[in-house]
């Protein structure tokens, strides 16, 4: 855009922002890599990465392999002294979990994630690697939305009946271990309105408040039926036992999206990344009526009220208050159903140095303080 209101230069390196209203998290959202600054004239980044990439970071692009491999090497102008410690950086994409592992023991790998639990299993239990383990929680919520405005579970009952019984907790433990934790709400551990769980997701009984079996559309993405297809399986036959038989479908990213907008399922399996270290990137993006990726299937006039209020409050504990509000509303209505939130970890082998895992959001590794001994 050629200009935008409320946006001021006041010199080469100033500007300001006026808002029509307060909002706490504005600086949060800043954060977001898609508001990076660009150099005045840029109009497009449809040729090399040496000729439109500008940035001050410890590393800058070598080689880049889409979907194979990307190389980086240190950026000699970089601001702080005496970083990078490393020469350079190599990613390697694209392998499965077996793969990682025997280039990891071989040495061929520094660090290693996106393992299966078993294979971090036996590198935790390994001496040589066993205190080289780091993780904190991702900013990201895995659930099951229901359709509350259309089919089956439009009925406040149904959706309770099928919410009662599930021991989430107990099936995310036993099928996908210590690497992802029990949800028992939408918002991740470090957020606003995040709390320690006060019971737990289901009583494990099967209450029956149904005449007649009922049958249920569902998609979801290929992540929940390849990674996570035991969580995926248990939880369809846990609901074909109460009477519930679930026609899944796995789409597309772009015919998930297309399910969700417009509400033509009763129930989508997914999860969701902030794109920011606030709840609002869960409560606006998920459940707004009209802005929230699930507004067609779960939003509500009580949820858009406290999904706007807690976007304009800006005392935190007032802000805590009402993303409690909001998560209480979504568990008494049973409008989705809570599954877990990832772990973010890393393993490294002994003679590498400097591993930290310091952030929510990526890069969560500082990869400027790494080097190998």
């Amino acid at each position: 855009a050629g200009d935008l209101e409320g946006f001021r230069i006041l010199s080469a390196v100033e500007f300001t922002i006026e808002l029509e209203m307060p909002l706490l998290l504005f600086s949060v959202m800043l954060t977001n890599a898609a508001l990076a600054i660009i150099p005045e004239g840029s109009s497009g980044f449809d040729t090399s990465w040496r000729e439109t990439c500008v940035g001050t970071g410890p590393f800058r692009v070598l080689q880049f392999d889409p979907g194979r491999r990307l190389e980086l090497e240190r950026n000699p102008d970089y601001w702080r002294a005496g970083y990078p410690k490393s020469d350079g950086l190599v990613f390697i994409f694209g392998l499965t979990s077996g793969q990682i592992l025997g280039e990891f023991r071989a040495g061929r790998l520094s660090l290693a994630t996106d393992l299966s639990t078993a294979d971090v299993d036996s590198l935790r239990h390994d001496s040589d690697f066993a205190s080289c383990y780091r993780e904190m929680p991702r900013l990201s919520s895995s659930f099951v939305t229901f359709n509350t405005h259309r089919g089956p579970l439009a009925d406040v009952d149904v959706r309770r009946w099928l919410t009662s019984a599930i021991d989430t907790a107990s099936i995310v433990r036993r099928v996908l271990g210590r690497f992802t934790m029990p949800a028992h709400g939408l918002i991740p551990p470090g957020l606003l309105g995040y709390e320690t769980p006060r019971g737990t997701t289901g009583s494990g009984a099967l209450p029956r408040i149904l005449d007649e079996p009922i049958e249920l559309t569902a998609v979801t993405n290929a992540i929940f039926t390849s990674r996570y297809l035991d969580l995926t399986t248990e939880l369809l036959e846990t609901m074909k036992r109460m009477g519930a038989r679930v026609n899944l479908e796995t789409v597309s990213p772009d015919e998930l999206f297309h399910a969700q907008s417009s509400g033509s399922v009763d129930m989508v399996i997914n999860a969701w990344v902030a794109d920011y270290p606030d709840a609002d990137s869960f409560a606006r993006g998920l459940l707004h009526s009209e802005d929230g990726v699930l507004g067609a299937m779960l939003g509500s006039k009580q949820l858009d009220a406290l999904v706007e209020r807690g976007r304009i409050e800006t005392d935190p504990s007032v802000r805590h208050g009402v993303y409690r509000q909001m998560e209480d509303l979504l568990i008494r209505e049973a409008v989705l159903l809570p599954l877990f939130h990832p772990r973010n970890y890393r393993i490294a082998r002994p003679e590498l140095e400097g591993l930290a895992i310091t952030s929510y959001t990526y890069p969560s590794v500082a990869y400027e303080s790494l080097w190998v001994k």
